[in-house]
């Protein structure tokens, strides 16, 4: 096989308690993003962890982590794992944070789950491969598919 890069971006689903019953208003949702992801702007959330992987909010309000690029699928495995637990501190800074400022919380993340709207969160992959040799890349790729994910 030749040398490829691979990377895979996990969307969290968000949840929380901070008050009667499990759910999020949308400004106590933008708090709990904001302190999760440890910016005060949430126009740009671009956050580069430690271990080269990215933390950001994908969209509306649901974190993403994306693994650094590896050219070994253990090394990929290794780094999506590692993300579990730097998202948990995250998550208790967070919940500590917020309780400071009056907003006593308990905050859950979902991994590939949905959240308590109906939204499905999941993860998907990414491999570096330039869009003119996109099937010779990924044989196993079928066109429609490759085609609906746009450009790589």
């Amino acid at each position: 096989m030749k040398p490829r890069v691979f990377g895979i971006e996990t969307e969290y689903g968000l949840t929380g308690n901070a008050g009667p019953g499990w759910g999020l208003t949308a400004d106590t949702a933008g708090r709990v993003i904001r302190h999760l992801l440890e910016t005060p702007d949430l126009r740009n959330t671009n956050n580069f962890l430690d271990n080269g992987a990215r933390l950001y909010l994908d969209g509306g309000t649901h974190p993403e982590y994306a693994t650094p690029e590896c050219d070994d699928i253990l090394e990929l495995v290794a780094h999506d794992k590692a993300g579990e637990p730097i998202l948990a501190a995250r998550l208790r800074r967070a919940e500590q944070r917020l309780g400071e400022e009056g907003t006593p919380i308990a905050i859950r993340l979902f991994k590939n789950n949905t959240d308590n709207t109906g939204n499905s969160y999941g993860c998907h992959e990414n491999s570096c491969c330039p869009p003119s040799r996109r099937y010779e890349c990924c044989p196993s790729t079928t066109p429609g598919r490759a085609s609906s994910r746009g450009p790589t």
